[in-house]
């Protein structure tokens, strides 16, 4: 039945599109005739395809949408003024794509029983710190929000129990964390409340992201410059648990690292052996890498605390960087198998 409605829906739009009122409807700059024109041609045609539309006054979808509809759609629009959804019951679903609102957006009041969709808009940054959503009542089975701009507060919003609520690629310049922090919150809260084990994850991450540390919330300074500091830890090397790949990443890079510094400083082996780079015995490429290879060997068996005794690094440096490595590589293992057992229980 959708198929049959979109297909009627798409001749009625090639119609008006071969008419002359085409240039009404997408135009800019319309005389107040043509404004009078624009809002009857809708209603007249029970238009529920906005596709390029130029809303240039005011838009009430209580005045504009007077007669049924089963489905609504807003691609590529732009709303120079107030577009306003407040005090209105969506029983058909609705989209919002690739929109451009340069003025305040309302959904105040409102109640959503269909499945909204709002996909890469752009929200004029002056309306950034609006509760567009305020007391509005989402029943629908899917509310998605991804890959738009300046996306305004979602505070204030009430979700049912079944609600799948996503929120993806929306992000927040530093001047407004606090509201990425908020947005990634309340998606959290109704991925936990469905248990959306999916995308719990990826929302924590964010609201931990946009979670500003301020200097006033400190005593001293050293506090505060601590706190941030392993803020910046738990989001770049472990990506507060959620992102492991980039974890693993760095547990390679730290080994690697301290395998370079322990093939310039040498090593003992059990037999007498002293094994350090020296440029004026090296003929090849391959032997480099070949010593690089013993050395990372070293390297990693210091990390995961193993220590068969086959190596024994030289020189008191050398002997500091071991017991560096070992607590750097004792802490990341226990976090690492936290993280990973985090992530079976979800």
């Amino acid at each position: 039945s959708y198929m049959k409605y979109k297909a009627k829906n798409d001749k009625e739009y090639n119609e008006h599109v071969k008419s002359e009122h085409i240039s009404i409807l997408h135009k800019n700059n319309k005389t107040k005739r043509e404004k009078i024109l624009f809002k009857h041609y809708i209603k007249k045609k029970k238009i529920t395809d906005f596709i390029r539309f130029h809303f240039e006054e005011d838009f009430d979808i209580k005045e504009i949408l007077t007669y049924e509809y089963t489905y609504l759609k807003f691609e590529n629009c732009i709303f120079y003024k107030k577009a306003d959804f407040s005090n209105f019951i969506f029983n058909g679903k609705i989209e919002f794509l690739n929109c451009k609102f340069l003025g305040d957006i309302l959904f105040f009041d409102s109640t959503i029983n269909a499945n909204l969709v709002m996909n890469s808009n752009y929200f004029v940054e002056k309306i950034i710190n609006n509760k567009i959503f305020k007391n509005t009542n989402i029943n629908c089975q899917s509310f998605e929000l991804i890959g738009n701009i300046n996306l305004p507060r979602l505070d204030g919003i009430t979700f049912s129990k079944e609600t799948k609520f996503t929120l993806k690629d929306c992000h927040y310049t530093p001047n407004y964390n606090y509201i990425g922090k908020v947005n990634y919150t309340i998606a959290e809260i109704q991925a936990e409340k469905i248990h959306d084990d999916k995308n719990i994850g990826y929302y924590t991450y964010y609201e931990r992201k946009y979670n500003t540390i301020n200097r006033s919330d400190f005593l001293n300074y050293g506090e505060y410059l601590l706190s941030k500091i392993l803020n910046y830890i738990a989001r770049e090397l472990m990506g507060y648990g959620e992102h492991l790949s980039k974890f693993f990443l760095y547990i390679i890079s730290i080994i690697s690292i301290f395998a370079f510094i322990y093939m310039l400083i040498g090593v003992t082996t059990t037999s007498g052996d002293i094994i350090k780079f020296n440029i004026k015995n090296i003929n090849s490429i391959f032997e480099i890498f070949k010593m690089y290879i013993e050395f990372w060997y070293f390297s990693v068996i210091t990390f995961s605390t193993v220590g068969f005794g086959d190596m024994t690094i030289n020189g008191i440096i050398g002997k500091i960087l071991v017991c560096l490595e070992v607590f750097i590589g004792i802490t990341i293992q226990s976090t690492w198998a936290a993280l990973i057992i985090k992530r079976m229980f979800r």
